[in-house]
């Protein structure tokens, strides 16, 4: 799907389950990635939204973050806002897109996000997501499955040789590897399946991994970028942004601004708490005048 390319490939940060019963949505909050104290109480990201999930849908998105006083939303398909309630946004194409809220207050940043699945038609569409609890990916593994399928009122999922009818499973995976999981979403004679891959580890080294908030290139002096933390078995991070770059931050999804042009090394990395393990990655970003 053409518009696959719009989506960020984020399974870390907490994605609610959209319970699609049917093409009409109504979502419930989404959950906070990351909370700060500010002083004047925690800033917590949230957000609810609804619309037909078809092409040319007109989403509405209500913001229900708490002790904010700026936002930037990301869609998810190029469009951007700073308004705390944007107008209806339109999505022209069929796929998953990836909504992301930030809110700030002094200095402070929660960040949360969902994914809004569109179809081409009427007929059934298959997709999932999944969380770690726990951010731990090491067997024992529990894994979160959040269903977000549209046009459908059955499910059939085939989780390591098991199926399972649940609308949203939860699976402990026992045992380091990698296994294909399907979903088999169907509505009267018509069905569509969809499958991923769930990757346990053999321990629970940090894995350190991000990406970069969708944005349409190039990056530019003086404008927000979104980094996305996609680490596993860590709680503590600490990011760095080459000579000349940005403050370090220990933010776990921090909002920043390149204040010259030029490449600069971004570099994350991801240790646990009171445990002698980290692990780093490291990407060169160019940023123009």
């Amino acid at each position: 799907m053409k518009s696959l390319k719009h989506l960020l490939y984020i399974v870390y940060v907490m994605l609610i389950s959209l319970a699609l019963f049917s093409c009409k949505k109504d979502n419930k909050p989404s959950k906070p990635a990351d909370d700060n104290n500010t002083g004047g109480g925690v800033v917590r990201s949230s957000f609810s939204w609804t619309g037909e999930q078809r092409i040319n849908a007109e989403i509405t998105f209500v913001n229900e973050s708490k002790n904010a006083d700026t936002y930037k939303w990301d869609f998810g398909n190029g469009e951007t806002s700073t308004e705390k309630n944007p107008a209806k946004v339109k999505y022209t194409g069929d796929g998953p897109y990836n909504v992301i809220l930030t809110a700030t207050k002094a200095g402070k940043h929660s960040f949360s996000q969902q994914t809004i699945l569109i179809a081409a038609d009427n007929k059934p569409l298959a997709h999932f997501s999944f969380t770690y609890e726990g951010q731990r990916n090491a067997a024992p593994a529990v894994v979160v499955f959040s269903n977000e399928s549209v046009n459908a009122d059955s499910y059939k999922w085939v989780i390591n040789g098991q199926t399972l009818y649940d609308h949203n499973p939860k699976y402990t995976f026992t045992k380091a590897g990698d296994y294909v999981v399907t979903l088999t979403a169907k509505k009267g004679n018509n069905e569509a399946s969809f499958s991923d891959v769930v990757k346990v580890e053999a321990n629970n080294d940090p894995i350190a991994g991000f990406v970069l908030a969708y944005h349409p290139y190039p990056y530019t002096v003086n404008e927000e970028i979104q980094l996305v933390n996609m680490s596993k078995n860590a709680d503590t991070y600490l990011w760095r942004f080459g000579t000349s770059g940005p403050p370090n931050s220990t933010d776990e999804h921090p909002v920043v601004k390149f204040s010259a042009s030029g490449t600069y090394t971004i570099s994350l990395t991801a240790s646990q708490k009171g445990a002698d393990k980290a692990a780093g990655k490291s990407i060169n970003l160019k940023i123009n005048p």
